[in-house]
């Protein structure tokens, strides 16, 4: 059965983006051609994509093709006059019982969400994910947008860690 996955970067004090969304500071990260940080593996186990509005705006925005074209993606936003542009694109309003049902039923592998704080809590509350991983970047913010806006107490167990020389550590939790 598909699982709800996250896979995000994160600063060392907990942040995915600066204050004003800005995700510049991912660049001090070395990126040798044969190290994709477990992206890729990741990826191959994903056939569906949960993201927030801005996520989504942001990707199109990038002036890259739609790196996700073979993936079912899903936009949550609560904003009607959201403009898809992207195939096997659908917007939902919310998270709501009956979309997580649609979302598992539909999907034959995993579901990869990835998004703000905002929208990462609102699957931490409702309970559903599964695994998360996490690549902590050697960077201290100070301050930006948390990794759990708002994300009520859940435990999780550690269940992998992988180093790289660059100071990347990707720490995998599960349920």
């Amino acid at each position: 059965m598909s699982q709800f996955k996250l896979f995000i970067a994160t600063s060392i004090d907990g942040y995915i983006a600066r204050e004003d969304g800005s995700i510049d500071w991912l660049e001090i990260i070395d990126h040798p051609k044969d190290v994709d940080y477990g992206y890729s593996a990741f990826m191959s186990g994903v056939d569906t994509i949960v993201m927030g509005r801005k996520t989504y705006e942001d990707v199109v925005g990038f002036d890259v093709d739609w790196p996700y074209a073979d993936y079912k993606c899903y936009v949550v936003s609560s904003r009607n006059e959201v403009e898809i542009s992207t195939p096997q694109t659908e917007i939902i309003s919310g998270i709501t019982d009956s979309d997580l049902q649609k979302m598992k039923q539909h999907a034959k592998k995993d579901i990869w969400i990835v998004g703000g704080g905002v929208l990462i809590a609102n699957f931490l509350n409702k309970g559903v994910i599964d695994s998360m991983l996490i690549s902590l970047i050697p960077i201290v913010l100070g301050n930006g947008r948390p990794l759990f806006k708002d994300g009520q107490e859940t435990v999780f167990k550690l269940s992998g860690t992988e180093s790289f020389e660059s100071g990347v550590v990707n720490l995998t939790y599960t349920k």
